[in-house]
């Protein structure tokens, strides 16, 4: 499955046109990761965006396991808006390959494609509602 394609298929994206989706194919980058290794750290600055197209990664916070992501899922999707501090460490289980969206490239695509700006709201706007449903249940 090529990135475009990927892309089209992971929830936050998944109201953009073909040309919208080509657009941020053309600006994500794959990165690979070992058993083990970390792939963001709890407490640094956001600055990037991951999709898991392989393999199988750990949500962590303050040492306690909150569960695992793997292809198709996604995290960090608040470092494209904010450089906040992570709120999870997220360590790679297995080999894995994800797909990264840096907030500084992602920014300059919106600028070129606004209307991912309103479609990516809507999408965050629909998980921080489940969140807070959670939260209150």
């Amino acid at each position: 499955m090529g990135h475009d394609e990927f892309l089209a298929r992971v929830p936050i994206f998944s109201n953009c046109t073909p040309a919208e989706i080509s657009a941020i194919a053309a600006v994500a980058q794959e990165h690979p990761f070992e058993a083990g290794q970390i792939i963001v750290t709890q407490g640094t600055p956001g600055q990037a965006f991951y999709m898991v197209l392989e393999g199988r990664v750990e949500i962590a916070r303050d040492g306690r396991s909150l569960g695992s992501f793997s292809p198709g899922d996604f995290f960090g999707e608040m470092a494209l808006l904010d450089q906040a501090p992570r709120s999870a460490t997220i360590h790679a289980l297995e080999k894995t390959r994800c797909l990264m969206l840096s907030s500084w490239d992602f920014k300059a695509l919106l600028e070129k494609h606004p209307s991912i700006a309103i479609k990516l709201l809507e999408v965050l706007s629909r998980r921080l509602r489940v969140a807070d449903e959670r939260l209150s249940g």
